[in-house]
């Protein structure tokens, strides 16, 4: 993955070279789009896994209203961990059941099996500090690379700037220049990446961390009714 990335920044930096036909101006420019998106593309790729690379670009699911399932199951769970523990004081156990069996949820399922095997605290404690490293484990890395391309956005759009700017100059001296057109087109290019950084890649960085918290918040809840319930059985 890190050679894939490599060879795409090497492609990028070539690309931001390569002859610009646009003569007018306008506030879309292919140049600029390709070397802060694939430029920023290329760091993900070159400091992350497959699977970490695939799991920064799926979490911008969670930007679309109807597709984000990290924030609706940590709130499905929530649900049906009150369900549970409502059941269970109540005495029914067996409705209690059901309702583990029924959510669909290994986590609720879990604390169901602690709970009918009377875990001790330890194995409690143990167990929810494995779902809580497995959770940081599966989502720090994308929230991480959303918090680099917040600073790495508007670099690739200096790059950008400063190889549409060599062109500039390189084509100084040619009779149908429009300079202004082409000074447009290479100053697009850090509006493009300060743009990407700042209003998409770091506040959606900042929403996965705050997502990750309620789902850090959800499992010690969990873990917290556990051990209540466990204490009422034994008075």
């Amino acid at each position: 993955m890190q050679l894939v990335g490599i060879a795409l920044l090497v492609f990028v930096v070539w690309f931001g070279f390569a002859d610009r036909t646009e003569a007018g101006i306008s506030a879309l420019d292919v140049h600029a789009l390709v070397v802060v998106f694939l430029g920023s593309t290329s760091a993900v790729l070159v400091s992350s896994t497959g699977s970490s690379a695939l799991r920064t670009l799926a979490a911008l699911r969670e930007c679309v209203p109807g597709l984000r399932r990290f924030k609706q199951d940590t709130h499905r769970y929530d649900q049906a961990r009150e369900k549970l523990a409502t059941l269970w004081t109540e005495g029914k156990r067996s409705a209690a059941v059901e309702i583990s069996e029924g959510s669909g949820a290994a986590l609720v399922k879990t604390m169901m099996e602690l709970l009918l095997t009377r875990a001790s605290p330890a194995r409690i404690q143990k167990v929810f500090l494995e779902l809580r490293h497995a959770e940081i484990e599966h989502w720090q890395p994308a929230i991480l690379n959303w918090e680099m391309l917040s600073k790495l956005g508007p670099a690739f759009g200096m790059v950008g700037t400063i190889t549409g700017m060599v062109s500039v100059f390189r084509n100084m001296s040619s009779e149908n220049m429009n300079i202004g057109a082409s000074m447009s087109m290479a100053l697009l290019a850090t509006l493009y990446g300060v743009a990407f950084g700042t209003g998409l890649a770091g506040p959606l960085g900042h929403y996965l961390n705050g997502l990750l918290d309620d789902r850090l918040g959800l499992l010690e809840r969990c873990e917290k009714t556990v051990f209540e319930l466990l204490s009422l059985k034994e008075r």
